[in-house]
């Protein structure tokens, strides 16, 4: 259950650069051809969206850990376009974890996917101290 309601972020307009694209379905082991399914995952580290996370991990003095990530394409994306991702980010209490919805859609509003990705908040106390 939500703990707050949801706060809205963007739209952020962001461009499916192609070199980024062919780096990062190499790493993946994709076929080059084509835009990685998972390829939006980048856009959360775009420092618009990255501080909103960052600022909220900070006032809770957690940290953010993956748990999470699913993609639901209406049509592909395409290497070097632009779209438009809306987010919306919420907190749950047990586990706590912080919910990002986000939706990626065309200059014109056309919906191209839907991503969820799941960050699981762990108290910084739990960390420790490396040595």
């Amino acid at each position: 259950m939500p703990l707050e309601p949801l706060r809205a972020l963007g739209p952020f307009r962001l461009r499916v650069d192609p070199a980024r694209v062919a780096a990062y379905a190499r790493e993946t082991g994709g076929d080059c051809a084509s835009v990685p399914l998972a390829y939006p995952a980048v856009w959360l580290s775009e420092p618009s969206l990255f501080s909103a996370v960052h600022d909220l991990c900070a006032e809770l003095d957690v940290v953010p850990v993956h748990e999470s990530q699913s993609f639901s394409y209406d049509k592909p994306l395409v290497a070097g376009e632009s779209y438009d991702l809306s987010v919306t980010m919420s907190r749950e209490e047990a586990p706590p974890r912080l919910i990002m919805a986000a939706i990626v859609a065309t200059p014109g509003g056309e919906t191209c996917a839907r991503i969820e990705t799941l960050l699981r908040l762990v108290p910084r106390a739990g960390f420790g101290s490396a040595s």
